[in-house]
């Protein structure tokens, strides 16, 4: 079964529509009973921006069967494009929400990707905070045959993987690997194991609530500046579009 409510267009992109985050997680719950096998990625404006000059991550992105609306950016174009915003999906805290859906509904999950001190810490975290919480396994993503990988997470018996190696090389590593992978759900959560294991700071609640973790974000590490750049860059690129329509 499927709770969300449409999919928008935002830069040639599609952008699928939430009403929340136990809307989305409720998606989950049925394509995962029902065997459906689902792939599901984190849009923001710099991967979609960065999705408008790369072909092969463009059609990862529109081949994906989740595209969940991570960024006030993508909010905001909607309401620009669209005449209202969308709500908000971020990839963190869908990915906090299914951990507590898999502790529910006793699914297991393979935790795959960040530094070997992170990913532990991650898992220790986890298991801290959802005691019922079944681990099939973990690794880090120092890693260089994708092979032994994908044998080792078919071999634990997943029922959820999510992958920690920052975007999009993420999203290309589930790609290129989906058909291989026994998992019934796959998901790039980016920096999210840092966060849980305190390798990172997650941006504090005013930061979160005003839309602006971007901005905590280039604060805590400037070097991130040459990334961001992609943000105005997608703002003009809507604001293009919308005058041109």
């Amino acid at each position: 079964m499927s709770y969300l409510s449409e999919t928008r267009m935002i830069l040639g992109m599609p952008v699928d529509v939430f009403p929340s985050y136990a809307s989305a997680a409720e998606t989950v719950r049925g394509r995962v009973s029902a065997g459906a096998r689902t792939f599901c990625v984190a849009m923001n404006p710099e991967k979609l921006y960065r999705a408008r000059r790369d072909a092969k991550l463009a059609e990862i992105l529109k081949r994906a069967d989740m595209r969940i609306c991570d960024g006030v950016g993508l909010s905001l174009a909607s309401r620009i494009l669209h005449g209202s915003a969308m709500p908000r999906c971020t990839g963190v805290d869908l990915f906090l929400t299914l951990i507590a859906l898999a502790e529910e509904r006793q699914w297991s999950i393979f935790l795959l990707g960040a530094s070997p001190e992170a990913n532990a810490g991650a898992c220790r975290e986890l298991k801290r905070r959802f005691p019922a919480l079944r681990i099939a396994g973990a690794r880090d993503g120092f890693f260089s045959a994708s092979d032994d990988v994908i044998a080792t997470i078919n071999e634990s018996g997943a029922d959820l993987l999510f992958v920690a190696m920052g975007s999009p090389r993420q999203e290309f590593w589930i790609a290129e690997h989906r058909s291989a992978l026994r998992t019934a759900f796959c998901m790039g959560v980016g920096g999210s194991l840092d966060v849980l294991a305190g390798v990172a700071k997650r941006a504090p609640a005013i930061f979160r609530k005003t839309g602006t973790e971007w901005l905590f974000r280039l604060l805590s590490d400037p070097r991130r500046a040459r990334r961001q750049i992609a943000l105005p860059l997608f703002a003009w690129e809507v604001l293009k579009s919308a005058l041109n329509h």
